[in-house]
């Protein structure tokens, strides 16, 4: 099934993003509000160049399944973006090739791997947030991270049913080099902002 074999593809990069993306001051209650900015921006950056050009790669009954017709995540981040003050237009551009995975659903659902597992951990760094005494007086902002509400375990599990269903072993290099390529995409923006 692609999907473990994602994970086995892809721990490398997945480790080396998570030691870039704050994970430990996140997980021990501390992390900055400089630093949520900074994810909140990476995050933002990722989805305004993927989430469309995804979503519209799919095929029609493909993205009916996968429940991605409109642009959920980024709508989130449009929310906490303008929470926190962060000006869109002041953003930076990446300053690396960015990577747009080939027209196929192989591809597309590689780099949709990457973002749908990058939300799988957000009900879980959304509770540290709030535990996080730096964010004690905060009432809003917080929608990325929560973006899925209680459906998160749900969508989770139909997102790896459909991708385990969708890519058979002919485009198995397809979807792992996309999944890696998308990770290759975060990591180097991460470094970029840092």
């Amino acid at each position: 099934m692609i999907a473990n074999i994602l994970r086995t593809e892809t721990a490398q990069n997945h480790k080396e993003l998570e030691s870039l993306m704050f994970v430990n001051e996140i997980m021990n209650n501390n992390l900055s509000i400089n630093d949520y900015k900074k994810l909140l921006t990476i995050n933002f950056i990722i989805h305004q160049k993927l989430e469309h050009t995804l979503i519209n790669m799919l095929d029609e009954n493909l993205a009916l399944r996968l429940g991605f017709t409109a642009p959920t995540k980024l709508n989130a981040l449009e929310k906490d973006i303008e929470y926190w003050h962060i000006d869109e237009k002041l953003l930076p551009k990446p300053n690396f090739d960015f990577y747009t995975p080939e027209q196929s659903n192989a591809s597309a659902l590689g780099a949709l791997y990457v973002l749908e597992g990058a939300t799988l951990g957000g009900n879980v760094i959304k509770r540290h947030i709030l535990a996080n005494p730096n964010f004690s007086n905060i009432d809003g902002g917080l929608n990325y991270y929560g973006v899925y509400g209680d459906e998160l375990g749900s969508k989770w599990k139909n997102f790896v049913q459909i991708l385990n269903e969708e890519v058979g072993e002919a485009d198995f290099d397809t979807c792992i080099k996309s999944a890696n390529e998308t990770f290759g995409n975060l990591i180097k923006l991460s470094k970029q902002l840092s």
